[in-house]
């Protein structure tokens, strides 16, 4: 079901993200962003630090190390998760942004050999597990990516799927990563919320002689451009949260 729906709006989603200007005039309102911020949210376990190692299965076995940054942007008040790869073999960055239903999502990837971007459809199951098909497949390009996280997300795992055909694909290359930093340790809710998104803080902020924290370099960027405004959203979430 998920995949009739996001092929049926594909052209739409791809329209609006080419020209962004048909979905915003001007910067989101604080409920808007709110309410964008709530439909990544699901996608908050990535955010943060990766090493790990990328093994290529077609075309040839290769192994390399590899790194991948995940945070919050912004970028003229419009919420997205961005990440970067390290080596960018086959991307070097990506965007995600909400897709027009509930638990889907639109990728944006940038090419590593040109200044190509690619657009991916996707959805988030039931197991978090994320799941992206290119709208143009072509052989030489990734047709679909899967991204999970596994042991209470401290590990990171994206597979770049092949083939001429969605129903025909092969899996390309791995790319495994632990969290930088890890300690194996489970808990139920952050020991320090970021006063942004609500994710795991990891970097203390002040203001007003109050400590806060933030999760990530976006969000970072997003307190120093407006505290005020984003504490304010902070203490209107937790007021809401205890109703």
């Amino acid at each position: 079901m998920h995949r009739n729906i996001i092929f049926v709006s594909i052209a739409i989603c791809g329209l609006l993200i080419s020209h962004p200007s048909l979905v915003i005039a001007k910067e989101l309102s604080q409920d808007d962003q709110e309410a964008q911020k709530e439909n990544l949210q699901p996608l908050q376990d990535f955010i943060g630090g990766w090493k790990g190692v990328a093994m290529q299965k077609l075309g040839g076995q290769d192994r390399w190390s590899a790194e991948a940054d995940w945070a919050w942007s912004f970028d003229g008040g419009i919420p997205a998760i961005v990440f970067e790869l390290s080596p960018g073999r086959f991307f070097t960055r990506g965007q995600i942004t909400p897709g027009v239903q509930k638990n889907t999502f639109i990728l944006r990837a940038h090419h590593t050999e040109s200044d190509g971007v690619e657009t991916y459809s996707g959805f988030m199951d039931e197991n978090k597990h994320l799941e992206f098909t290119n709208q143009v497949i072509q052989r030489s390009r990734p047709a679909r990516i899967l991204m999970k996280t596994l042991a209470d997300h401290k590990r990171l795992v994206i597979t770049l799927q092949y083939g001429s055909n969605e129903k025909r694909l092969q899996q390309g290359a791995t790319l495994g990563y632990t969290r930088k930093g890890t300690v194996f340790a489970t808990r139920s809710r952050p020991l320090h919320a970021c006063v942004v998104t609500g994710g795991e803080g990891n970097q203390q902020v002040s203001y007003n002689g109050k400590t806060y924290w933030v999760c990530c370099k976006g969000c970072l960027s997003m307190f120093k451009e407006n505290p005020e405004k984003v504490i304010a959203a902070h203490e209107a979430r937790k007021a809401k949260e205890q109703e």
